[in-house]
């Protein structure tokens, strides 16, 4: 009697998919398929809860950073315009105080962390990007210990990132703009920019995009139109207050002190009072630009000079020297997104702020919510400043942090690939991925223009970037296949049947 060899194992990833599917065939009707269809996205939102859940035990109840975490949380309780930040995280707290914990409201931004995971990848799969492109597209999002990281700050980071995330969304969501999707897009992008001040340079791609896309002139006026609304009703609400139409006082001040690095006093035509604010060291020994705002190199007779005389030092320093500023920022960008170590040990510390720390005391570390009297005011928690979990997640961020270079690399594929074959396809197949990913670079570009280098200012840029250069690699894909000019633009044949994916 023969007997038959038993069959050699499955594969691993294999065997990992049958496990998968056959707890995700229990789920009936049509959500089991959909979950049973993405069994992959499924398991990484398991693990990316997971690690999110292993950071609020970590760290409870969330991470402080002094200055920015008590001003944000004062003017939620205040309900007042702030001279340095902008009110629109503060306006988000807000709505969360009678939660009456911290620990709540960092969950809810965890939770709308994952969610923007979801809705990228539902995006990406409506536009026709494979499975497989979409689910390497979001998996930063989900694993990527910065990102986490901030989320758990008390910081405006993960709320401006839901918001210009949804504007870009609602933007591209279709084929061509429509009324709901222009009148979300301007109210999301509205808000980040009153959450963060590089938003309001960030509208200027939304602008361009509905422009160059010649969306008819009464749903671009609708989108305009809001954003006027909501900035200029923000700008009378500031006047109300600090007797000046503005967004901050502090905004002319960050751009002066970027211009501390290479400005000239002797070669510019300064009034007296602007001559006050020349740095007293000599070029090639000028100190980092926010060390001048708050540090060794600030002056108390600056404190209470005039935001408008800072304004037009810097504007004329950059006048000026135009050649000096654009090197600094081209060096700046450089330095930001370029592979391999940091330039410097300081540079180095404050990128390590944005790692999970290791313990609550340092230097370089940021200060643990409970630590602070006005956190306690308002989550009324103790805290533990060393748990067992900090160690390895602390080890986690030196193996898991994706580095900026990621948005740059993406930058240059998108824009490549757009140049392949550009007959082959339609104008928004180019535009689309172009848009997402010049928002992307092009806030790395200006916070670098008009603050000093910090990385968690381009955790923002990280979503973007990888949305965008998703959707170029689809549109190179069906373009290599493709004989004829492409018709479709929004992920079908014109008649709802999806375009097979790349």
């Amino acid at each position: 009697m023969t007997t038959l060899a038993p069959p050699p194992p499955a594969p691993r990833m294999q065997r990992l998919r049958g496990w998968t599917t056959d707890r995700l065939g229990r789920v009936p009707g049509d959500a089991g398929h959909l979950l049973r269809r993405h069994w992959v996205l499924v398991l990484l939102l398991v693990v990316g809860g997971a690690l999110r859940v292993l950071v609020m035990v970590g760290y409870n109840p969330a991470l402080w950073y002094q200055g920015d975490s008590q001003s944000y949380l004062g003017l939620a309780y205040s309900h007042q315009p702030g001279t340095v930040r902008p009110y629109g995280y503060s306006f988000f707290l807000s709505l969360l105080v009678d939660l009456h914990s911290v620990r709540r409201i960092i969950a809810i931004q965890h939770l709308m962390g994952l969610a923007m995971v979801v809705a990228g990848y539902a995006f990406l799969q409506r536009r026709g990007v494979s499975r497989l492109v979409s689910t390497l597209a979001v998996t930063p999002l989900l694993l990527d210990a910065r990102t986490v990281s901030v989320e758990h700050f008390l910081l405006a980071e993960t709320l401006f990132t839901s918001l210009v995330l949804i504007g870009m969304l609602a933007l591209t969501w279709r084929q061509t703009p429509g009324w709901v999707g222009v009148l979300v897009a301007g109210g999301a992008f509205s808000w980040a920019a009153l959450s963060r001040s590089i938003g309001l340079a960030a509208l200027a791609v939304p602008v361009l995009y509905l422009l160059l896309r010649r969306v008819n002139w009464r749903r671009t006026g609708a989108f305009v139109a809001v954003v006027v609304i909501a900035l200029g009703g923000y700008l009378v609400w500031y006047q109300s207050y600090h007797g000046q139409y503005s967004f901050g006082t502090y905004g002319s001040r960050f751009l002066w002190s970027r211009t501390m690095t290479f400005v000239d006093c002797e070669q510019l035509d300064l009034t007296a009072e602007e001559r006050r604010l020349c740095p007293d060291q000599p070029l090639g020994q000028r100190l980092p630009p926010d060390l001048y705002l708050w540090g060794d190199g600030s002056k108390e007779e600056w404190v209470e000079m005039p935001d408008a005389v800072f304004g037009s030092f810097a504007t004329k320093a950059i006048l000026g020297q135009p050649g000096d500023y654009l090197a600094t920022v081209a060096l700046e960008t450089w330095r930001a997104v370029r592979p391999g170590p940091y330039p410097n040990e300081r540079v180095a510390c404050v990128a390590s702020i944005w790692d999970f720390p290791a313990s609550g005391d340092g230097t370089c570390v940021p200060y643990l919510a409970p630590e602070n009297p006005a956190a306690r005011r308002f989550a009324g928690l103790a805290g533990d400043y060393d748990h067992p979990l900090m160690g390895p997640l602390h080890r986690y961020s030196a193996v898991a942090t994706v580095p900026t270079t990621v948005v740059a690399l993406c930058f240059l594929l998108a824009l490549v690939l757009a140049f392949y074959r550009p007959r082959a396809s339609t104008w928004r197949d180019n535009l689309d991925p172009l848009a997402w990913v010049a928002l992307a670079f092009g806030m790395v570009v200006g916070s670098v223009a008009t603050s000093a280098i910090d990385p968690r200012y381009t955790v923002p840029s990280l979503p973007l970037a990888l949305i965008g250069a998703a959707l170029a690699w689809r549109r190179f894909r069906q373009v290599r296949r493709t004989p004829t000019p492409v018709t479709a633009t929004d992920g079908t044949d014109g008649d709802g049947t999806v375009t097979p994916a790349g």
